[in-house]
């Protein structure tokens, strides 16, 4: 493995699968960041097939990204407090988007999640007070625990068929939301998954 910045992106690059991880990098990320498909280092071409654990946590100043099809993972705490994110969209690439991946994006009001998305982990939204509305595809089959948790301003979400459970706390402290329909598919509601839930 390798890292290196590649126009002011911070890269790990394996060259056994010529692919690329974009990670953290000192001092963080600001402004509008466009992720490239690939990206040219020594004369070698890596193509970019994951946002890795932690790579924008706590980056204030970011503002906007944009995620390349070729990205099929978003590492844990991705995004996370990343508090001037108002929206971002997710391309049909994904298959993963792993825990508290944009937890505590406390301006973030859309996300658009492809039907390419199979899994979302536990406290992905928590925190996310400005998400008003939020559609799960049919293609997810796994939602974590809290995975919305604190969600005060979520009034609306959309549950497919393909959810067979809800997991613990998945939508405590959701004030704003009014109603849910839950699906024929699901089969277990977790512990708290409804808790202070004040206008259900």
């Amino acid at each position: 493995m390798i890292e290196e910045i590649i126009n002011n992106i911070n890269y790990r690059l394996d060259n056994d699968n010529l692919t690329a991880e974009v990670t953290e990098k000192s001092g963080g990320y600001e402004g509008d960041i466009i992720i490239p498909e690939t990206v040219v280092f020594n004369d070698v071409t890596y193509r970019v097939t994951t946002i890795g654990e932690w790579a924008f946590c706590d980056c204030k100043s970011l503002t906007s990204i944009i995620i390349p099809n070729s990205v099929m993972t978003i590492g844990s705490r991705a995004f996370q407090t990343c508090t001037l994110l108002t929206s971002i969209t997710i391309p049909n690439s994904v298959t993963a988007i792993e825990a508290w991946a944009f937890a505590d994006c406390r301006s973030l009001t859309s996300i658009a999640i492809p039907d390419s998305v199979t899994s979302i982990g536990g406290g992905t939204f928590s925190g996310c007070s400005k998400l008003t509305s939020i559609a799960i595809p049919d293609s997810v089959t796994v939602l974590g625990g809290g995975v919305f948790f604190d969600c005060t301003s979520l009034i609306s979400i959309t549950l497919p068929n393909s959810v067979k459970s809800i997991r613990d706390m998945a939508f405590y402290d959701c004030r704003s939301l009014t109603s849910i329909t839950i699906p024929n598919s699901v089969k277990s509601i977790g512990e708290r998954a409804f808790e202070d839930c004040s206008s259900l």
